[in-house]
Order: C-alpha cells, then structure tokens, then sequence
C-alpha cells in the first residue's frame, strides 16, 4: 500500500518520462508497467522469480516490448550503452552495493541517457532524520531488504551522476531524481 499512495505521481513521472530502450531495476511486480508511455522496449530486471512472475501478468497488453530477466541491480546481464533510460522505483534501499549497481547502470546506459528515481532517503536534517536513523535495523530485519537510512541522493552524486532534476516529499524522506553519468551539477 506505501508503493500506490506515498509516491506523489512519482511513478508516473519517472515512467512516463522514460522513452526508447529502457530498463527498470527491481521491476517487482511490475507496479510501474501501466506508466511508460514513451517506452519502444522495456527490460523489467528482479532478482525474484515469483516477482518476475507476477510481472508477467501485468505485461501482457501493452503496447511495447517487454522482455523481464531475472538479475540484480550490481550485475546486469547487458552490454554497455544498451539502454536509453534506466527507472527505479523504491529499488536503492534493497541492493546490496548501491555503487556497484550504479556502475552497471551507468555501463548498460547510452551516453545520453537518463537515470530516473524515485526512492526513499534519510533526509539531511530534522526529527524524521533521527527517526529513520533509530527505525533502521528494525526495519531491516522486519523488510530483510529495504535499509530506510541510506542516503540515495548523495551516493549517486558520489558516483559521478548529474542530478538534473529533483523533487522531495515528506520533508525530504522521499525524493524523485532524474539524472545524467556526465556534466554539470545541479546545486543542492
């Protein structure tokens, strides 16, 4: 339920504006397969076959290519510059090596591409800061994935992307990001 109502269109925005040859991370259930609007082929990637498998259903219909193979983030079965966008919805907080998954996706990405997030943070400041940072191993152990005190947005800075857009929500627990492996950087 968090995934339908807590996003802000999120969903939307970072499917919809993905077009050409596009890969999703953590593609789930396929929660996000009814945006793309501009996709030409869409690869779906999970690591979980029961996912993948629901996913299944919820492509059947539409009006572009999809094509969903089991595989983590931090080691895509592609070749490089494959993809003209990459999408990830809620996918940073769950893969073991966040830089190493950025590394493949920068890979499998055409030099042009984008990158476009929407994920939950620890926000810079504040009580919810410090809530997050108390909530976190419980979390973990009760989710066995999602780590809610990562800093997304400063690891993909670190990884040499150029966040081109940005939104927060929630006081900042919440971020939609779209961003380039190259060029300037947009202030924050």
């Amino acid at each position: 339920m968090l995934h339908r109502w807590s996003l802000w269109g999120g969903r939307a925005r970072a499917a919809g504006g993905a077009q050409g040859r596009v890969l999703e991370l953590g593609v789930g259930g396929g929660a996000n397969l009814r945006h793309y609007r501009r996709a030409r082929l869409l690869v779906g990637v999970d690591p979980s076959p029961e996912a993948l498998a629901r996913a299944r259903q919820v492509a059947r219909g539409l009006p572009f290519a999809v094509a969903l193979v089991r595989a983590r983030a931090e080691a895509l079965p592609f070749a490089p510059a494959s993809f003209d966008a990459v999408v990830g919805t809620l996918v940073f907080c769950s893969v073991e090596d966040p830089r190493a998954a950025l590394a493949e996706v920068q890979r499998a990405l055409a030099p042009h591409g984008t990158l476009r997030l929407v994920e939950h943070i620890l926000p810079a400041h504040g009580l919810q800061r410090l809530f997050l940072r108390l909530a976190a191993p419980l979390w973990s152990r009760i989710s066995r994935e999602c780590h809610v005190d990562r800093e997304t947005l400063r690891t993909v800075q670190a990884a040499g992307w150029s966040v081109e857009e940005l939104r927060e929500h929630a006081g900042g627990v919440f971020i939609e990001v779209v961003a380039g492996p190259d060029g300037g950087e947009m202030e924050l």
